[in-house]
């Protein structure tokens, strides 16, 4: 399905990485260099917890941490069940664990935004219909 929103289709979501997964990852700076060495190149897969699957047609995932959008990423689809996923925890970066939770799905590479773009968080995601940049 891919509803318009003023005429313009959907062409992603926005979602945010919450304080309290930051500090249990370790912290901000741990955190972001795992995330930017893991989506690196085209084979990342990045979990995102999420309820809801997106009911509209989308290609992006833009990321917001500390209240800016930091990062865009492809949308690889979203999924349901029991998975195992190496678990970053500012410790030991090969420890394991059994993912339960609802996900979305973002392959990389990731993309930098090009310049500071304020956007407040919530929960869940938000549709974007024009690209943020």
């Amino acid at each position: 399905m891919n509803i318009s929103y003023g005429g313009l289709p959907s062409i992603g979501i926005i979602v945010t990485w919450g304080r309290d997964m930051i500090i249990q990852k370790g912290g901000l700076l741990a955190f972001i260099r795992y995330f930017e060495l893991t989506m690196a190149d085209e084979e990342g897969i990045w979990m995102q917890k999420s309820k809801n699957c997106p009911q509209q047609d989308v290609a992006q995932v833009y990321v917001i941490v500390c209240n800016k959008v930091r990062y865009r990423l492809f949308y690889a689809g979203y999924q349901t069940g029991a998975t195992a996923a190496f678990n970053g925890n500012g410790h030991s970066w090969s420890s394991r664990s059994i993912i339960t939770w609802p996900r979305i799905l973002m392959a990389g590479p990731f993309e930098k935004a090009p310049r500071k773009i304020p956007m407040r968080g919530f929960q869940g995601f938000r549709y974007v219909y024009e690209p943020i940049w």
